[in-house]
């Protein structure tokens, strides 16, 4: 009796962590994909921008969470793993280590920070930013 409890603890653990990496997993991939998003559309939003110092502005909705938890969005050159001059990192509790979303690099951008959700894309004639869009 004793050996079978061991035993079924011991399988209820390895489960236990089984999921565990699997939810890591599937948040890194829906941040990855929505990364990949909000990357592709900073780059249209650049190559549509008046350069002439109008602002341009672009609203664009993404899941508000992803397996049940908030991220949030961070335009940024100044990070250690970026291979480009700009990235977007996505970070959410539910993982260790950030999604980095390389951006183009002809792209100036504006350190800026949004939560996922309803998501506005900034162009001020010179440079993009992320911000939280107002609903």
């Amino acid at each position: 009796m004793g050996i079978t409890s061991v035993l079924i603890a011991g399988l209820i653990i390895t489960a236990g962590g089984a999921v565990e990496t699997q939810r890591e997993r599937a948040v890194e991939g829906e941040l990855t994909t929505i990364g990949e998003r909000i990357g592709t559309e900073l780059t249209a939003l650049d190559r549509v921008a008046d350069p002439t110092n109008s602002t341009m502005t672009v609203e664009t909705s993404h899941p508000e969470r992803v397996v049940n938890s908030r991220y949030r969005v961070r335009l940024t050159s100044n990070y250690g793993d970026c291979r480009t001059d700009a990235c977007l990192v996505l970070e959410s509790r539910a993982i260790e280590t950030p999604v980095v979303i390389p951006v183009r690099d002809d792209i100036d951008t504006v350190e800026s920070t949004a939560f996922g959700g309803a998501i506005r894309l900034v162009h001020n004639g010179t440079a993009v930013r992320v911000e939280r869009a107002q609903p």
